[in-house]
């Protein structure tokens, strides 16, 4: 089997099988510029650069996270493994009956994890297929997972840990003193979920179309290919991969905690001018659906009528539409 067939079907028309090593590319004057974002060592953690991290880019690279290289290079394999499988085995093995979900170019997954189909726009690049992993499902996989399974556990008890220290010194930062309920209901490990993400190689199209996320939180680990960009100011930024790091991105949910000291980043994946495929791993971190939310800027609202209105937006629209549906003053 060739590489390509592992891909949908709808995007080996854009992918070239037989493509030289390199390409030329000629310049590109809206391409995304270049930056050095924040980098935060965990080890040593620094409040004030933390605080501005948060406040001035949304996004930063953390280092020092404590995760075993052993580890994230069996979760590196095995997705890349996993992902590798031809397209209709993919399709059976997370089918209807499965707890993980498989999902592919408009096909699109709420933070539940059900399946969501865009509606059509202009102009969609959406190439890029993953796999819904929610944590709590995963002792109900099928056995031939088994070893994704054991190694997608052990690597969900590291980012866990990552995140309640994370979500703590963030809190300190906007000198917020939460209950260890509240802390929870941000938190809940039992809405916790992993993507794993495939991007082709090679094509003009981009991979995923620029949003926020719906998360408190948002840890992506992606690999020295790179293809995550940014906005700040006003313009797109290139994520340049820092090895041995992970890029944590602030979501729709902190920006309503922080009353909008600190916003979600606005992200996407370019387009695809490389030889090599990109695979991105992204933990999640949703709060409880019957977590409420206030804030002076927004009505009161829990997170699973923001997770319903985001799916009436995917599927109206074509993308969410997010907190602007829930402002005080719209």
């Amino acid at each position: 089997m060739s590489n390509t067939e592992s891909y949908p079907p709808e995007f080996r028309p854009l992918m070239s099988e037989h493509a030289e090593p390199e390409i030329t590319v000629e310049p590109d004057i809206n391409r995304s510029k270049d930056i050095n974002i924040p980098v935060i060592d965990m080890e040593r953690l620094d409040m004030e650069k933390l605080r501005e991290a948060c406040r001035d880019w949304g996004i930063f690279h953390l280092e020092n996270s404590g995760i075993p290289s052993t580890v994230m290079s069996q979760v590196k394999e095995i997705t890349e493994s996993l992902l590798s499988l031809p397209f209709e085995e993919k399709r059976k093995l997370f089918g209807v009956n499965s707890p993980l979900s498989y999902y592919w170019g408009t096909h699109t997954v709420s933070p539940s994890g059900n399946t969501m189909k865009r509606a059509p726009q202009e102009s969609s690049g959406h190439l890029f297929e993953g796999i819904n992993v929610p944590l709590a499902s995963l002792a109900h996989v099928d056995p031939k997972l088994e070893s994704f399974k054991v190694v997608l556990e052990e690597y969900g008890r590291h980012i866990t840990r990552i995140v309640v220290t994370l979500f703590e010194a963030i809190a300190e930062t906007l000198s917020l003193e939460l209950s260890n309920y509240k802390k929870m209901s941000y938190l809940s490990e039992s809405t916790g979920v992993i993507r794993v993400q495939r991007y082709p190689r090679c094509t003009e199209s981009p991979g995923l179309e620029a949003h926020t996320d719906s998360s408190v939180i948002s840890i992506i680990n992606q690999d020295e290919v790179g293809g995550l960009e940014f906005m700040k100011d006003g313009e797109w930024f290139n994520v340049i991969p820092l090895a041995n790091s992970l890029v944590i991105g602030l979501g729709d949910m902190m920006q309503v905690i922080s009353d909008e000291e600190y916003k979600s980043v606005l992200h996407k994946v370019g387009r695809r001018m490389k030889k090599k495929e990109r695979y991105s791993i992204i933990y999640f971190v949703y709060p409880d659906k019957g977590c409420m939310f206030k804030s002076s800027r927004y009505k009161p609202f829990a997170f699973s009528e923001f997770e319903a209105q985001v799916k009436v937006d995917v599927e109206t629209h074509g993308s969410k539409i997010g907190l602007s549906n829930f402002l005080n003053n719209p």
